[in-house]
């Protein structure tokens, strides 16, 4: 009786375990709405920003945060800058 009793437990705490992790949300790093985009000479979206291309000094809007969905842009300031996309 006192091993039905060990073994009942264990398989409670195993099914459990396996409830808690099914039921746990999942992450969300490949479904971005969002990202940051060279703005074109038009105004639209342009390319993907290249950390290695960065916008520098004072001058026209160089890239800002679109959504990738709509193609219109955030209006995020933190992501908003000025000046010419460095070579």
């Amino acid at each position: 009786m006192k091993n039905l009793r060990l073994t009942l437990g264990i398989a409670a705490i195993a099914i459990g375990s396996f409830a808690a992790f099914s039921f746990a949300p999942t992450s969300n790093v490949n479904d971005e709405t969002t990202g940051e985009f060279y703005v074109s000479p038009n105004g639209s979206m342009g390319l993907p920003v290249d950390p290695a291309h960065p916008c520098e000094g004072a001058g026209p809007l160089c890239s800002q945060e679109y959504n990738i969905e709509t193609g219109e842009p955030t209006d995020n300031p933190a992501l908003i800058k000025n000046g010419v996309k460095r070579p």
